[in-house]
């Protein structure tokens, strides 16, 4: 496995001003142009969220922007949301879906990249975002296809496992091609892995399950 069996695909156009700009100009406009996503793209790019690295040179192509990942942020929090007010009083649950949410794209991501560091991977922040972020999209399909088709638990496992475990893969596997160390990579991927489907199932039976109550009351 070495490191460039998965293509990176930043915003070209910011590279070249690295050689005439000051570096505070490129380091800002850098930060821009991970919004600079056409709209028509975003499909293709959500899409390669649930495709592994393994079939072909197109998926191995990791997307890097902040658009994708920030649509399915504040899509899934709006369906926590609303998820969270239809159920029983007796079920609520006192964090909100937003700070569960920020919870985990903050300790995930910072847990990942220290991992990273240590395993001498090249995955800078705004890598491991993006691919933590159109993660994120195997939990929206996953909560929308169970609220619309019932919120029967063997229809969301069901359905966790085909969109939810293929985007845990997807990431898996691309940390697996990235990071050089073997202890490192097994720790990384254990972690990220595990967190990813967990929260899925927690997110599931704490904010859209009707009449789940979580915590030591249950």
């Amino acid at each position: 496995m070495n490191n460039h069996s998965v293509i990176f695909i930043e915003h070209p156009e910011v590279e070249y001003e690295r050689l005439n700009r000051p570096e505070t100009i490129y380091k800002k406009n850098k930060l821009v142009a991970y919004f600079l996503v056409s709209p028509l793209e975003l499909p293709q790019r959500i899409l390669s969220s649930f495709i592994p690295p393994i079939f072909g040179n197109n998926s191995k192509k990791v997307y890097v922007d902040l658009v994708g990942p920030l649509i399915a942020l504040i899509l899934l929090a709006s369906i926590l949301q609303y998820g969270h007010a239809n159920k029983l009083p007796k079920a609520l649950i006192l964090t909100s879906p937003t700070i569960a949410l920020l919870y985990y794209i903050t300790f995930v991501p910072i847990a990942c990249l220290i991992a990273a560091k240590v395993g001498n991977a090249n995955l800078s922040p705004p890598k491991i975002l993006a691919l933590l972020g159109y993660g994120l999209y195997g939990h929206l399909f996953t909560v929308i296809i169970s609220l619309l088709f019932g919120l029967s638990n063997g229809l969301f496992f069901t359905v966790m496992v085909l969109l939810g475990g293929t985007s845990c893969f997807k990431i898996v596997l691309v940390l697996l091609l990235t990071i050089p160390k073997p202890v490192c990579r097994l720790l990384i991927c254990s972690l990220v892995s595990i967190f990813h489907l967990l929260f899925l199932v927690f997110i599931h039976f704490a904010y859209m399950h009707k009449t789940f109550v979580y915590g030591i009351n249950s």
